[in-house]
């Protein structure tokens, strides 16, 4: 505990890459075009925009619709919903094309009990500037068996997150679509929201 009087410091880290038309995106999906609408140079009196944005690139949150026909859409849920109070990192190491496996998980599994929100940091963030194309196609993935193994032990959990561009991978499809199946509540009465391509990086575990 803080000693009586000491000052007390609020922290925030952002955890969503800044949007840009060069990030790396899911291959052959559409990215970020921006352009300009009205330019004071050239005579207008303000400056205005066009964008035009895919709705799964950048940090991003899947809701069940997005793999779930009857699921619902973000603009269904209060935004009191994505307010998680007991939040759990977790180092675990993989490079393109690794899997996360329940081997992988199982032995966090008293915190995961207790954790509503599940961040999965892989180290793979610096791969997004450096190697894009291989960030996009080749990216780590939470494998369909991991998946099922969150849904079915940890009641609690209520969205997962990764610093990978999605928490499936180009690298290993179909079971990419399995993944999303479980945790967007295909086969369970309940289901988590996705987070992809997350900026984790400073985030103490």
């Amino acid at each position: 505990d803080r000693a009586a009087g000491a000052s007390e410091e609020t922290v925030y880290k952002l955890l969503s890459h800044i949007l840009s038309p060069d990030d790396p995106g899911w291959p052959g999906e559409p990215t970020l075009e921006v352009s300009a609408h009205s330019r004071i140079g050239p005579g207008s009196v303000s400056e205005t925009y066009v964008l035009r944005i895919f709705n799964h690139f950048g940090t991003h949150i899947d809701a069940p619709k997005h793999f779930v026909e009857n699921g619902k859409r973000i603009a269904d849920f209060p935004a009191g919903t994505f307010v998680f109070d007991r939040p759990l990192l977790l180092d675990i190491p993989k490079s393109f094309g690794g899997l996360v496996t329940p081997a992988d998980l199982s032995p966090h599994a008293g915190r995961l009990g207790e954790a509503d929100l599940l961040l999965i940091r892989s180290g793979t963030t610096p791969f997004r500037k450096s190697r894009p194309a291989d960030y996009a196609a080749r990216g780590p993935a939470l494998a369909s068996t991991a998946a099922k193994y969150l849904m079915d032990e940890f009641p609690n959990l209520r969205a997962v997150g990764s610093d990978w561009i999605s928490i499936a991978s180009p690298a290993h499809m179909p079971d990419g679509v399995y993944t999303h199946h479980y945790l967007l509540g295909r086969h369970h009465e309940r289901f988590m929201f996705i987070i992809e391509d997350m900026n984790l990086t400073g985030l103490d575990a």
